[in-house]
């Protein structure tokens, strides 16, 4: 058991026992290096992926969007488009109904 100097300071004993501890903080320091950067590259690329999504999710609504002109403007003709279209068409009457209902602030 170390010894205690008349200050209250633990003194050191045994020079191994230094040197092990010292061993033991580096590999508990490189493992927690090693996991934040773990986790940085996992949170970059999930970062990523959410971005790729939303423009991959951009661009389909940019395409729904083109068809929907297309097929009104009689340059293409396919039953599920204009079925969608109808659908939309419905949405956009009960959102301009409940607008209309509700008081401006």
């Amino acid at each position: 058991m170390p010894e205690d100097d008349p200050e209250g300071r633990v003194q050191r004993q045994d020079p191994a026992i230094a040197d092990l501890l010292s061993q033991v903080v580096r590999r508990i320091a490189r493992r927690g290096r090693d996991s934040l950067r773990g986790a940085a590259d996992n949170g970059r690329s999930r970062l990523e992926l959410r971005q790729l999504q939303r423009d991959r999710d951009s661009f389909w609504i940019r395409l729904g969007k083109t068809a929907y002109r297309l097929q009104e403007s009689g340059e293409i003709e396919h039953p599920a488009v204009e079925k969608a279209m109808r659908r939309i068409d419905e949405i956009e009457k009960r959102i301009h109904d409940l607008e209309a209902g509700i008081p401006e602030r």
